[in-house]
């Protein structure tokens, strides 16, 4: 399947495209500090990069060396549990990546209104106008959003890398704010606060469905990771001690904080940087995250789950057009949704979608033992134990906000009622286009080591 894309990813291309696709920088965990207090945020920020973030990137990397082809996960566990469990993967991801993709657009405008006023109406034209403007940049095909991500992950980058430098009297000084970790509603703010949280710091496994366009994936993607999880995990704790050192009230905190922060600590300039930098993020993660996203249904067509159509490549790029024009405007039609609805069903989703991808890793171990070569999790079962268990011992913890007062189980249930429907629309598009032949999963030796490739055409 690889010889149908034009160009590569190299590995600073796809360092780069991964911390967008993950982060993207310290924007959109200001919520968190709202909704759970700044002291358990931090703790929170110190947690999940160790029991979600690694495992899952461990994960990602062990089956992409594996299994290095175009539609990644999906074909993961497709090939481990068969085609009803490769289409409920696919399904979920994209009922997340759905509500996840017209989260960017609505952040993109919403940054841009704290430089200078903007109309609701002017917002709405705003956000729709980055969504068109990335799907044209992914037309033009991967190697220039790979090369587009190197410079806006700099640009990203050196405001917070300022409000840093800036703050490290807040830092060497640094006095825990006033709240206390365990409030009145403690269960409802771990819920809350923990689902912002695994939304910024989840997403490791994503990048996996284009390794057919990642030159020597079975390498690069290992070493990406080792790169980009400090740099993320880095990029959330550091901006956030500067801004809740010694702070006694976050009530008022919404995404954009950052930007009130940096008026703070550096006036008018920096300030307005972050605030610039808020909708370059915006931009940035999200034409990265159409990069992956658009090759779903790219993937599902070849499969005979969609039309036969979205399968189409543009010849000159190399590029799924049907699929990203298909995917532009279905994320247009999701702007007007709200932040932390969209955020609840991205992460249940996602996580739903990662409990797969575990059971996977699990079974893919056992049918293709022989891994000469090839990057594969240490510690043998107990380590590969905790590699499955650790992110969904993580995701339970944010059931509390199900359970809790207010909306936040209407948003759960709406979750597990949208969830359900993978089994009538499994039907349904087998019944409409035939759903996948039968396909052949060979071991197949390279020049250095096995590897597993799937035909399904």
């Amino acid at each position: 399947m690889s010889g149908r894309f034009a160009g590569r990813m190299g590995v600073l291309s796809l360092v780069c495209v991964m911390y967008l696709v993950v982060s993207g920088g310290a924007y959109g965990i200001e919520d968190a500090v709202k909704l759970a207090g700044p002291r358990l945020t931090m703790v929170l920020c110190i947690i999940v990069p160790i029991t979600l973030s690694l495992p899952t990137a461990l994960m990602a990397a062990e089956l992409t060396a594996l299994m290095p082809v175009e539609g990644g996960f999906y074909y993961w566990v497709k090939a481990a549990l068969g085609p009803f469990a490769g289409f409920a993967e696919a399904y979920l991801t994209i009922l997340y990546t759905a509500v996840d993709m017209a989260i960017y657009p609505v952040l993109f405008a919403g940054y841009l209104s704290f430089l200078a006023p903007i109309s609701p109406v002017s917002q709405f034209v705003l956000a729709i106008a980055l969504i068109w403007i990335s799907g044209a940049m992914n037309l033009a095909g991967i190697r220039p959003v790979g090369f587009s991500s190197i410079a806006l992950t700099v640009v990203l980058l050196a405001p917070f890398a300022i409000f840093a430098i800036v703050g490290i009297p807040r830092l060497v000084h640094f006095a825990m704010p006033a709240q206390p970790v365990f409030g009145p509603n403690f269960m409802a703010a771990l819920g809350a606060g923990l689902t912002v949280v695994i939304w910024n710091f989840g997403g490791w496994e994503n990048l996996s469905v284009v390794a057919a366009e990642v030159e020597d994936p079975r390498r690069n993607y290992v070493r990406a990771v080792a790169v980009a999880l400090p740099m993320v995990a880095a990029g959330y704790l550091i901006p956030l001690a500067v801004a809740i050192s010694g702070a006694t009230d976050t009530s008022d905190w919404k995404v954009g904080w950052f930007a009130h922060e940096g008026y703070a600590l550096g006036g008018t300039i920096l300030g307005g940087w972050l605030a610039l930098g808020g909708g370059v993020m915006a931009l940035a993660v999200f034409q990265a995250a159409m990069l992956w996203v658009s090759r779903m249904p790219y993937v599902l067509a070849r499969e005979r789950y969609l039309p036969a159509a979205l399968g189409d490549m543009w010849s000159t790029t190399g590029a799924p057009w049907k699929a990203i024009v298909l995917c532009c405007f279905a994320f247009t039609l999701m702007v007007p949704l709200g932040f932390v609805t969209l955020v609840v069903l991205d992460v249940f989703f996602y996580m739903a979608a990662l409990v797969l991808e575990m059971l996977a890793l699990i079974r893919l171990r056992r049918l293709f033992p022989r891994r000469e070569g090839l990057f594969v999790i240490g510690g043998g079962k107990l380590g590969l134990a905790a590699v499955a268990i650790s992110p969904l011992l993580t995701w339970a913890a944010t059931f509390g906000l199900a359970v809790s007062q207010g909306d936040g189980h209407i948003d759960f249930l709406i979750a597990i009622a949208l969830g359900a429907t993978v089994w009538p629309a499994y039907l349904l598009a087998t019944r409409l286009f035939g759903g996948p032949r039968e396909s052949s999963i060979d071991t197949v030796e390279s020049d250095e080591a096995p590897a597993v490739s799937i035909s399904a055409d």
